[in-house]
């Protein structure tokens, strides 16, 4: 009876990891198509557009931007499930972990380097 117990109970929290991971790429998924959901007007530019290679890199590093700051959040709330959903499992609590500070760490850096962007140009005399 009791190895019945621990096969259900490996069978079911077996269950729940993989059920997990298919809700966390489900999600994430879902929030990376949600513009083709909503039918939104979103128009890539081309590249002949920009004038310089500086105007090109300013763009992209814009877009890094941005593109990171919408997903910090979701990455700390997929951090925040794993820990919720660990139910004492000490790798599931460490992935968990790792990714809300990794996640934290990312930001300071995207935060960092567009802070220094400007300074960089000032002191090396860019024009604007």
């Amino acid at each position: 009876m009791d190895l019945s117990l621990k096969k259900i109970r490996y069978r079911i929290i077996y269950t729940m990891k993989k059920l997990s991971n298919k809700i966390i790429f489900s999600t994430l998924l879902l929030f990376l198509l949600m513009p083709l959901f909503i039918q939104a007007d979103v128009e890539f530019e081309p590249l002949t557009k920009y004038k310089s290679i500086q105007e090109l890199i300013d763009a992209i590093a814009k877009w890094v931007y941005w593109t990171a700051l919408a997903l910090a959040p979701l990455m700390i709330i997929i951090g925040a499930f794993y820990l919720i959903t660990a139910s004492g499992d000490p790798d599931r609590v460490n992935t968990g972990r790792k990714i809300i500070t990794w996640t934290i760490v990312g930001i300071a850096v995207v935060l960092l380097a567009a802070s220094l962007i400007p300074v960089i140009k000032e002191i090396l005399g860019a024009k604007k």
